[in-house]
């Protein structure tokens, strides 16, 4: 087919495109993961990457495997309970999380709490003010409705997938 045909032109684009998000998705299906999509609205959507060797800090991006509280509710949702989550590190070892009322406070930042998700389905209660130990961090999403530690609670660092950097998002 010649490259300075129509069909090539309108077509070009989408293939290349195509078979890019095809082998991601084969590179995603090694584990570790090389890669993550995210569709939810926790973080911005796109694709991250893996951060070979950095560690789970304040601010990073981690992935793990959903605690016990957060797959229960996400099955009733038609989650597959091996779709990890995708959460910011708001909180490590040693900071001051709690949960009063519909506010958590981690550090200087409060974190709205809801009771009820968009469905009206009950949401997990996590309630809890304390030191987090060492080994242990708090996940905050970047947006209100974000479900994460709010209702989950802390997870351990040896349960983390993996940091990821944002490369690209839509």
């Amino acid at each position: 087919m010649n490259p300075r045909t129509p069909l090539f032109r309108r077509w070009a684009g989408p293939a290349v495109a195509l078979l890019a998000l095809g082998a991601l998705g084969l590179l995603a299906r090694h584990a570790p993961a090389p890669a993550l999509v995210n569709e939810s609205r926790s973080l911005p959507r796109g694709l991250y990457l893996r951060a070979p060797g950095a560690t789970p800090r304040r601010g990073a991006v981690v992935a793990v495997p959903q605690p016990g509280p957060a797959r229960a509710y996400l099955g009733g949702l038609g989650v597959p309970a091996d779709l990890p989550l995708i959460k910011r590190v708001a909180a490590v070892g040693g900071d001051t999380v709690c949960r009063e009322g519909g506010v958590v406070r981690v550090q200087t930042r409060r974190a709205t709490v809801m009771v009820r998700d968009r469905r009206g389905d009950m949401l997990p209660v996590w309630m809890d003010c304390r030191r987090l130990e060492p080994g242990e961090l708090f996940l905050l999403g970047d947006t209100p409705g974000s479900f994460d530690s709010r209702y989950f609670g802390p997870v351990r660092v040896s349960d983390v997938d993996g940091v990821f950097r944002e490369f690209l998002t839509w």
